[in-house]
């Protein structure tokens, strides 16, 4: 299965048909030609001839600047490489083509080519850090099966939504890739179409604002990451997503939880690291039967969490509140009946808050490189050796800048002196 038949040079004007030929089937699990020699263009015919021979075609370096798939091409998967020249794709119409997946790196296609729709068996679609600018998922009507799409590492700065006369169509898209683009401000109506998307990524755009003139809906939706971007709000009261699992807000400039997140009843994941939050409030998030675990992590402007008013999180598991400003965890009015851990890592906390009081379930709650002062740590000394506190792994004095607490004669940790 690991064996791939080399050559360092095959010249298809001469001896690299009857080559080719020699090659007992069924034996090298890849054919690789460190130089091809065509007389013409090596897509177009190639492709179709070549298909004799193998099932997947990738061209390391593609030098043309003109990319054909002509008709007759049985080949399932074609990935092109380091294709900077490369500004036009051809694609025959009304052939008998049974590609599945498509791909195109490092290329230079500024805009998707209008004869995309000639594959309608095509699955998967690349184009990654190439040039493109402008996108409209109108050029995807005719890929039936087109399931997978990824457009990531491109210039795009515009999706332009379907047409009154398209709205109607249903695309296929489940995964969409777009990260690392040039969106700003994206009207979402523009994915209208999508109904059956199942994840979208936005991340390292430039994104300021994110709305829609009417309800999109995407029944089928699991994972939405708009992390890496310049949200300082986001009001998803445009988005009906009942199914959605995940939701990531990562790297932001939000400063607090944004409301209407019982939209999203089957939440299971929510993550707001690394944006602005002076204080936790966790008030929104009450009506998220489903949610399993939050992370507020690398918010360095946050000093306490509370709720403003009652809520229940029935299936929360694990939070994490890392590398925060935190000294301050007021319970009151927070009922987490399953909660197992809860990292309060690398914040300012001087006192050790009351969360196996207030959470019975809890297993272990980590206070981590937090300045504890050893007295307080001595009062609490219980909590340290059935291992419900975490305050870090054993360390000797010479490893703790200000003090150790002795917790037994083998376990010491850093603390306040």
């Amino acid at each position: 299965m690991g064996m791939s038949c080399t050559f360092d040079s095959l010249n298809m004007a001469t001896n690299g048909t009857a080559t080719l030929r020699k090659i007992e089937p069924n034996i090298f699990y890849s054919i690789r030609v460190q130089m091809l020699r065509l007389p013409n263009n090596p897509s177009g015919p190639f492709l179709s001839f070549i298909a004799e021979f193998v099932d997947q075609v990738e061209f390391n370096t593609f030098h043309e600047s003109l990319f054909q798939i002509s008709t007759r091409t049985n080949l399932s998967t074609i990935q092109v490489f380091e294709a900077k020249a490369l500004k036009q794709i051809q694609i025959a119409e009304g052939g008998d083509i049974s590609l599945r997946e498509l791909s195109f790196f490092s290329c230079g296609m500024d805009r998707i080519p209008p004869t995309i729709g000639n594959l309608p068996l095509l699955t998967s679609l690349t184009f990654y850090q190439c040039a493109l600018r402008t996108v409209s998922f109108e050029a995807f009507a005719k890929n039936s099966r087109l399931t997978s799409l990824d457009l990531s590492y491109n210039e795009i700065d515009t999706i332009v939504p379907l047409t009154v006369t398209d709205s109607s169509v249903a695309l296929a898209i489940e995964d969409l890739y777009l990260t690392s683009n040039r969106l700003e401000n994206l009207d979402m109506t523009a994915f209208d179409s999508l109904s059956n998307l199942v994840m979208l990524d936005l991340r390292y755009n430039n994104l300021a604002r994110l709305a829609a003139e009417r309800t999109i809906t995407w029944p089928k939706m699991e994972s939405f990451d708009i992390s890496y971007n310049q949200l300082r709000t986001i009001d998803l009261q445009w988005l009906s997503a009942p199914n959605m699992k995940r939701l990531s807000l990562n790297s932001n400039l939000l400063d607090k939880v944004p409301q209407r997140l019982r939209r999203f009843p089957n939440l299971q994941l929510l993550s707001f690291s690394d944006n602005q939050f002076v204080g936790i409030d966790l008030a929104p998030l009450n009506g998220l039967p489903t949610l399993n675990t939050l992370d507020f992590s690398n918010n360095p402007k946050t000093r306490y969490i509370r709720s403003s008013r009652p809520i229940q999180l029935p299936s929360l598991d694990s939070m994490y509140a890392e590398y925060c400003s935190l000294s301050r965890f007021n319970i009151t009015g927070i009922n987490l009946p399953v909660v197992s851990f809860i990292s309060l890592a690398h914040n300012n906390f001087s006192t050790i808050p009351p969360l196996g009081l207030g959470f019975p379930s809890i297993s272990s709650f980590s206070l981590y490189d937090n300045p504890i002062p050893c007295g307080v740590l001595q009062t609490r000394k219980e909590l340290l050796l059935s291992g419900k506190l975490i305050m870090g792994p054993p360390l000797d004095a010479m490893n703790c800048q200000s003090g150790t607490f002795s917790v037994t004669d083998s376990y010491s940790v850093c603390c306040k002196a």
